[in-house]
């Protein structure tokens, strides 16, 4: 997902580009991901600063790439079952409304009211009315398309082997059909982006993340606003004890299909994303004791992704190595929520030579221009 949309910005920008895909579009991250377009779950900092320039550009997608993306606006709500998990987020609340974003302290009462289906011990939350969901299928589908249609290439099924550097700059790739000649290369390998990082002798520190979802059957008149315990957001900001599957509750609606996902998980298992009884069993529990109606609902099946971890958050643009090497990596959950501004961000960055693009002052003209003006190229 994250490949596709910086292949889309540079290409529309006219630069030739070629994505590699060791496997087929959207099979890594982007097919495990619930969709979720949120502002409520971040600490103020850069990845916050990265969600609010790209929840402005979401509205706009499905008229810019030229795909049905399904946007939808529902809201997100937070609640604390514990006064651990209600002190976070009072200091939460207080500095995310400081940094802007529209979200406010609730009751347990205006809890229930926001979703009958809470019928368990809630403490309070938090709530943001702008938060937001897409189809990650449709958005990394759209991003594709989109990028082709512009002149990029996409390479499915082709693993990279070897990255080429001379003379300090980076001068192409090797993979299993052959050499791609290239000025730059962007590593957006999600959990695998350390191999990348190794053919450059660079070190990241990202590792992967699993979590589990659960899909339940379709039903008529569900609550269509999304809720998840504060226990995800402890797990999310390091304030969790270390191991264990870090098992909230947590409701997604899908008003489109009627279908619910519950979960997931934050579990670092390595590479493994096979789903655990235990742990599903734990994410079930978990919801019910939340929203006891849930309980007379089919599962119809369940998945496990990887999260691409990293401890300083999403790492954009110079790495270190070599000239022309770039990276957009360290998403963690949030691939499919940072995905258009990442692609705008690297674009700008590749087209600049690496030279006066920080991501900091990137996202302050972001945040000055009109909302028409924020697909543009900031200069």
């Amino acid at each position: 997902m994250v490949g596709c949309a910086i292949a889309y910005y540079l290409a529309k920008r006219g630069i030739r580009v070629t994505v590699i895909e060791r496997s087929i579009v959207g099979s890594g991250a982007s097919s495990a991901n619930s969709g979720a377009i949120a502002l409520a779950t971040k600490k103020p900092g850069i990845a916050l600063e990265l969600a609010m320039a790209s929840q402005r550009l979401y509205p706009g997608l499905t008229t810019e790439l030229g795909s049905n993306v399904d946007y939808v606006v529902e809201g997100n709500l937070i609640v604390a079952e514990t006064e651990v998990e209600a002190a976070h987020l009072e200091a939460l609340v207080a500095d995310q409304q400081a940094a802007g974003v529209p979200v406010q302290p609730v009751s347990a009462a205006r809890c229930r009211e926001l979703n009958p289906l809470i019928e368990g011990r809630v403490l309070g939350g938090i709530h943001c009315p702008t938060d937001a969901q897409v189809d990650p299928f449709k958005v990394t589908r759209a991003y594709a398309n989109a990028a082709r249609n512009a002149g990029a290439e996409i390479l499915v099924r082709t693993g990279v082997e070897t990255i080429e550097v001379v003379g300090g700059r980076v001068r192409g790739v090797r993979t299993r059909r052959g050499a791609v000649r290239a000025q730059w290369v962007i590593n957006a390998a999600g959990a695998h982006a350390p191999e990348i990082g190794r053919m450059v002798g660079v070190t990241h520190e990202v590792l992967p993340r699993r979590g589990q979802i659960i899909v339940l059957e379709a039903t008529e008149g569900m609550p269509t606003i999304r809720v998840s315990g504060a226990g995800q957001l402890l797990a999310k900001h390091g304030a969790a004890a270390a191991g264990g599957a870090n098992v909230a509750p947590s409701y997604t609606s899908k008003p489109l299909n009627g279908t619910v996902l519950l979960g997931s998980s934050n579990e670092f298992a390595g590479y493994d994303t096979r789903n655990t009884l235990p742990v599903m069993a734990e994410i079930c529990r978990r919801a019910r004791n939340l929203m006891p109606r849930l309980g007379g609902l089919h599962a119809l099946r369940c998945w496990a992704g990887l999260r691409p971890y990293s401890a300083s958050g999403p790492l954009l643009g110079g790495a270190g190595g070599p000239d022309g090497y770039a990276t957009a990596i360290g998403h963690g959950g949030d691939g499919m929520a940072l995905a258009p501004i990442t692609g705008l961000y690297l674009a700008e960055y590749v087209a600049r030579e690496g030279r006066n693009c920080s991501l900091p002052d990137f996202l302050g003209v972001l945040k000055t221009a009109s909302p028409g003006e924020s697909g543009g190229r900031p200069t």
